[in-house]
């Protein structure tokens, strides 16, 4: 883990795990029928994507905040620095809900 609590880059990108959670993450996006409403690019898996598609149904209301935490492997004090991250860039760019 890197010591904003992410997984490093590369392990991540290979986790057979976390591309397991991927899929999971876009069949709920997908049931809400709003997975139309994420970038193309965003479809295939990396962590980075992982972590913005968790974002997207987190914010949407389509699961819970330990569910988001468990779909990224982070150890629960790693969360609350990643929300505050999260806010901040919704403030700042905006998402795919808007």
């Amino acid at each position: 883990m890197t010591s904003a609590g992410s997984p490093i880059k590369g392990v991540a990108d290979n986790n057979p795990q976390l591309q397991h959670h991927f899929e999971l993450v876009k069949e709920i996006i997908a049931k809400q029928d709003m997975l139309s409403r994420v970038p193309e690019e965003y479809l295939v898996f990396s962590f980075q994507h992982l972590e913005d598609l968790v974002k997207f149904a987190y914010f949407a209301g389509f699961i819970q905040l330990g569910e988001a935490r468990q779909f990224l492997l982070l150890p629960k004090e790693a969360m609350r620095p990643r929300l505050r991250q999260w806010y901040e860039e919704i403030r700042e760019k905006g998402c795919w809900l808007c």
